[in-house]
């Protein structure tokens, strides 16, 4: 069967639950393998499979993404400390198209690993880091079926003010951040916890000092604590 998305999986036993992780802008499976294999020991009867994005990185040919930022963004203004946090929600606002268009086949990824691995929506998991983070989180909150649970890492809510209108789904969430992220700003956490709040999304969140834009095996720990207590938050 040809996948919708190229993707590396790991299974750990008897497949119980599906773990689909995002990778982010200028990445790619292989990329973000060292916090998979993290990841993979601590799951209990899952299989964690990672899609690759279709598109080579319009800033580095050499990795991958699920849609451009130099679309809205040519200057990476988002990535600037002195960008005030308004103005970078803005920027992920205008992508909400692209965004609309990659959840809706990110969600038919899913489908069809679930019926690959035979798994249900209660047992399924998707989780994702930076552009991953957002994918992870606008594929979720428009899904029809309600999944077992969301984590997105190193994110901020993509289509602000327009992802509103879409949500039918409300899983829990499991959103961590570094505090020494200046890529996806820290500083843009607060706004993206109170849009979770306001739009009574269960959530918990978890901080990490001295993190930057990359993830740690402590951030493994919790997200694999998450999916074998059965997105208990």
């Amino acid at each position: 069967m040809l996948s919708l998305f190229d993707n590396k999986y790991y299974k750990t036993g008897r497949p119980e639950k599906l773990v689909i992780f995002v990778h982010g802008y200028n990445g790619s499976p292989e990329d973000i393998d060292y916090a998979m294999q993290w990841l993979r020991e601590r799951l209990d009867n899952a299989v964690l499979v990672v899609p690759r994005a279709p598109f080579v990185c319009e800033k580095n040919a050499a990795n991958l993404q699920w849609l451009s930022f130099f679309k809205e963004d040519p200057d990476m203004r988002f990535r600037n400390p002195e960008t005030p946090i308004r103005e970078i929600f803005a920027i992920f606002s205008r992508l909400a198209v692209d965004f609309r268009r990659v959840a809706g086949q990110m969600n038919a990824f899913v489908s069809e690993q679930q019926k690959i691995w035979q798994v249900d929506d209660a047992h399924t998991y998707l989780a994702g880091f930076s552009q991953g983070a957002m994918i992870t989180i606008y594929t979720a909150l428009t899904r029809p079926r309600c999944l077992g649970g969301a984590a997105a890492i190193a994110g901020i809510v993509p289509g602000f003010g327009v992802l509103d209108e879409e949500i039918c789904s409300r899983p829990p969430f499991l959103i961590m951040h570094g505090r020494e992220d200046a890529t996806v700003q820290y500083k843009t956490l607060p706004q993206t916890l109170q849009w979770f709040t306001a739009r009574k999304i269960p959530h918990r969140v978890f901080e990490f000092d001295g993190l930057a834009h990359k993830m740690n095996e402590a951030e493994m720990q919790k997200l694999a604590d998450f999916v074998n207590f059965g997105g208990c938050l």
